[in-house]
Formats: C-alpha cells, sequence, structure tokens
C-alpha cells in the first residue's frame, strides 16, 4: 500500500515523522511532503528531515497577510500535483494550511477511490491571537475554506478533543482525537530543589499568545517567593522578562534544545506555567508534554484537554479557579509525582500515538 503524507510547517513535522514510523512499520510504501521555507524563521531552509521532501513555497513576510495566503494555495496545489504522480492509496492530509482541504476535496471527485485522513493541528482563524472578530470577512472567509471542504475526508483526526466542539457542526463523519506526542529523549534527573521559594519554569516560544501580565499576577497570588526559569525565545522576550522581574527572581536560559540541559533545568523546578491569553481557541499545548515528562505538575489556564487532565491526574492548578495559590500543595505534587508520569504515558508517548494512527489508517482502509 502506498500512503503519501502532507504538511505546510516544519513545526508539525515530528507527529509528520511518526505517522510516516508508524505507516512504514506496517510495511507500506511511504512519502512525506513538507515546505522548503521556514514559517518561524521566514527564509528557505537549508535542512529537512530524513525521508521528507521539499516543496519549493513562495516566501512571505508577515503572518497575517494575502502573501501569506497565497503562499499557502500555491504550496496546496504543489502538494497535489505531486500527489497525482504517487498515486497513493492513502493520504494523510496535516492542516493548517486549510487550503489543502480544499485541494484535496478537488482530488478526491476524481480519485475517490483514494482513501483520506484530514489531521486538524490547529483551528484558524478561530486560534489567531487577535482581537478582530473570525466571524467577519476576510477571517470568516478563510475559515469557510475549510469548513466548507471538509466533508471529503473519510475520517477527521483532531489533535485535542476541543476542536471537535467546532468541527462537529463541519464533519458529519466520525473524528478521532489523536495527541500530540513525543519520542522521549529525556534524561530524568532526581529533583534538586531549593527551598524556602517555589521554583517555576516556562518553556517555549515568547510570542503574542503569552500573556506576561497574567503571569505576573498569578505570580502575585503565590504565597511564597517566587524563581522563574525562563527557557526558549521570541520577538517578545524582552517585554516578558522585564514585566517579570518585578514580581520574582528571573533565570533567563535562552532556547535550549540539548535534553540533558533542559532535564538540569527541569529538576530545579516545582512546576511548570502553561498560562495563555485570554480567548485563545487552544486545548492542548505541547509544553506540557515537555512538563509532564519530567514530572512537573502545571500552572494552567487553558481549557478543554488541558484542564480535564489537570482535574483527572491532579497534575496541577487550574489558576481560574482559586484566588490565592498554594505553593506547598504544588511542591507535594512535585515530590509526589508517579501520576503525572503515568498521565504522560498514558497520552503523549510516540506508542500511543503509533497505536492510535495504526488504528486510524485500519479503519479507513477497511
Amino acid at each position: 500500500m502506498k500512503v503519501t503524507i502532507a504538511t505546510c510547517f516544519e513545526s508539525n513535522e515530528e507527529r509528520a515523522g511518526f505517522v510516516y514510523d508508524a505507516c512504514v512499520q506496517r510495511g507500506y510504501e511511504v512519502t512525506v511532503l513538507t515546505s522548503d521555507f521556514s514559517h518561524i524563521r521566514k527564509q528557505k531552509r537549508d535542512h529537512l528531515p530524513d525521508h521528507f521532501r521539499a516543496i519549493e513555497t513562495m516566501p512571505y513576510e508577515k503572518n497575517l497577510s494575502l502573501k501569506r495566503m497565497r503562499s499557502h494555495s500555491l504550496f496546496a496545489k504543489k502538494v497535489f500535483t505531486e500527489i497525482e504522480k504517487e498515486d497513493p492509496d492513502l493520504i494523510w492530509l496535516m492542516a493548517p494550511a486549510n487550503s489543502l482541504i480544499r485541494e484535496a476535496k478537488g482530488y478526491k471527485k476524481v480519485h475517490p477511490e483514494t482513501k483520506l485522513i484530514i489531521d486538524i493541528i490547529d483551528m484558524w482563524p478561530e486560534s489567531l491571537p487577535i482581537s478582530v472578530p473570525k466571524n467577519i470577512f476576510p477571517l470568516s472567509a478563510w475559515r469557510n475554506i475549510r469548513s466548507r471542504n471538509l466533508s471529503c475526508a473519510d475520517l477527521v483526526v483532531s489533535e485535542c478533543d476541543f476542536y471537535q466542539e467546532t468541527l462537529k457542526k463541519e464533519y458529519r463523519g466520525k473524528i478521532e482525537t489523536i495527541h500530540w506526542a513525543r519520542e522521549s529523549e529525556a534524561v530524568r534527573m532526581d529533583p534538586d530543589l531549593p527551598e524556602g521559594k517555589l521554583s517555576l519554569c516556562y518553556i517555549g516560544s515568547i510570542n503574542n499568545i503569552i500573556d506576561p501580565e497574567k503571569i505576573a499576577d498569578m505570580i502575585r497570588r503565590i504565597d511564597m517567593p517566587v524563581q522563574m526559569h525562563v527557557i526558549g525565545e521570541g520577538e517578545n522576550t524582552e517585554t516578558f522578562l522585564n514585566v517579570l522581574k518585578p514580581v520574582c527572581e528571573v533565570i533567563y536560559h535562552g532556547a535550549i534544545r540539548e535534553e540533558k540541559k533542559k532535564a538540569e533545568i527541569f529538576a530545579k523546578c516545582h512546576a511548570g506555567v502553561n498560562i495563555y491569553r485570554e480567548g485563545l481557541y487552544i486545548g492542548l499545548t505541547v509544553k506540557c508534554i515537555d512538563y509532564f515528562e519530567h514530572g512537573l505538575p502545571i500552572l494552567n489556564n487553558i481549557k478543554g484537554d488541558t484542564r480535564k487532565l489537570v482535574e483527572e491526574y491532579d497534575a496541577g492548578l487550574n489558576i481560574d479557579e482559586v484566588s490565592k495559590i498554594d505553593a506547598e500543595k504544588l511542591i507535594r505534587m512535585r515530590k509526589q509525582n508517579e501520576n503525572i508520569y503515568e498521565l504522560y504515558r498514558t497520552h503523549f508517548t510516540k506508542e500511543v500515538f503509533v497505536q492510535n494512527c495504526l488504528k486510524a489508517v485500519d479503519e479507513v482502509m477497511k
């Protein structure tokens, strides 16, 4: 059997790689298509993961621009030109870009025998961090590219249950949730926790979906002095650090990709920070996987899947439910954290992802 996997963004390539590994494990012939343009760095890429094939992509400078939308549209057309040549039995398509779904519908009209799984990684424009109403033009037109074409799928996969609230209004077929996963390279270290203070960690991009003032307000509600380790970088780094410094001790590490170094920092922390701007359409964040993999409870304000998992596994505090934050409770959670490791093993390992992926493939190919 031949399978083609396609994604527009390098941030999805770990997930695409897991789908590739699952299908290869079954003995399928697999092609993975991705962009030669980095959305994050806004420049052409000089390196791709093994087994991935680059699709030439028109560069763009601004995230919210007509040029970006045209770039995605042209990319989608090129992807399906390649798929036409490959003639696969199964297409696993990662969206956004929403234009990939539009092209998929046209392809399915000509090739109804080809099975199609559409994997919804993000919801555009619902997830965009902008204050403009999402139901007015041109954002409504952008959303409709997805909503009016999603019916072409044989199965829809979503990266969190939270997205299904909207997707069930657009798609009458079956929707499966397959959470993000991690191929663990973690070096777990025994905790080396400070006394007399609560040590927190923030990891990830420091961009415009982060709310520094909300994080600072959360710190003020903690009944103990706070130390904050920051791992990451982004366009709002300076603002983020300047807002935190008056309310806690800040230790800035910059971007770190070496697992051992991250583990050394996590070992010094009682909890991870998972706090975002209000109004974002997010059900689960990748940084949670980092925290849970290392046994850290989280301070969370995300609804949907994350809120439910925190409650089910006693894996942190949903901060919008408390006026004061009990530092001693977090410290106990960190020291008695087998439930957090169980949460990670149950939901976020590569093995769990591969099992769920093959279940989805079997479902559409039967």
